[in-house]
């Protein structure tokens, strides 16, 4: 299914992938000068990186502005950025795309007051990990809800209750935008999932925070306010549901035949 978003004829085009993970994570395989030949090969014209925050000290952060600085250029732009997991709050991960300086928020209070200056644009990724039960906090004062990440929702179809969730955010504040990303750790499985940005705006996260984009991945598109009709929304929510039941059905199968795990 394509639903298009509104563009200029004449403008070019440029491909983002973002909520993407170095080695500057833990738990991220790929140095930048990895990622940036992958990237390139792929038409893949800027990256917005969400390293995650709790690897980092001021010092390493410093050191990540200007390693993200070297390795871009007039093809290809590395955007810094980091993932902020919050105690006490089990699956809200908040992103700040485009952070200039180092902050060290303890509270999604404290996120939105440091990255106001220090950020360019924020986005709350994967609901399902917070089982879609996002703090009113975050709602309120998000640029971004991320309503496809391909890698809990795959390459082939978004998130409809993210969708449905981004919609009752819109419904107050209409200038929320909902972005897909490819939470890549290892750029060897490329998700396929890109923003295209369609914008006379030369920073591409102010394209973004404008709503100036189309999320697209191997089974849809979509513009950046997820404009669906009752019938596209039905049609994404059965095929979302059969395609999930297929994936556990393979999953249980795959158990079944390796057996019980040996004891101990």
């Amino acid at each position: 299914m394509t639903v298009q978003g509104s563009s200029v004829a004449g403008l070019k085009q440029r491909v983002g992938a973002i909520h993407m993970h170095s080695d500057y994570s833990h738990d991220g395989l790929d140095p930048l000068e990895t990622m940036r030949d992958m990237c390139l090969a792929r038409g893949i014209d800027f990256v917005g990186l969400t390293d995650h925050a709790e690897d980092f000290v001021p010092e390493l952060f410093d050191e990540y502005l200007q390693h993200c600085a070297a390795v871009s250029d007039e093809r290809i732009q590395f955007i810094p950025g980091l993932e902020f997991r919050f105690s006490g709050l089990r699956g809200v991960h908040l992103l700040a795309f485009g952070l200039r300086q180092w902050i060290a928020p303890r509270t999604l209070s404290e996120f939105f007051e440091q990255t106001r200056d220090t950020a360019s644009f924020t986005a709350v990724a994967h609901p399902i990990l917070a089982r879609y039960d996002v703090p009113q906090v975050v709602l309120n004062q998000i640029d971004g809800v991320e309503v496809w990440n391909a890698s809990y929702n795959t390459r082939y179809l978004p998130d409809p209750r993210a969708m449905r969730l981004f919609h009752s955010v819109q419904r107050v504040r209409p200038d929320v935008v909902a972005i897909a990303g490819l939470d890549q750790h290892d750029g060897s499985n490329d998700r396929e999932v890109r923003v295209r940005v369609q914008s006379s705006i030369e920073d591409p996260l102010k394209a973004l925070k404008a709503g100036e984009f189309t999320n697209t991945g191997r089974g849809m598109q979509f513009d950046s306010r997820v404009t669906l009709s009752p019938t596209q929304m039905h049609w994404l929510t059965t095929k979302r549901w059969a395609f999930d039941l297929m994936e556990q059905t393979q999953a249980r199968l795959v158990r079944a035949l390796r057996g019980p795990s040996p004891r101990r």
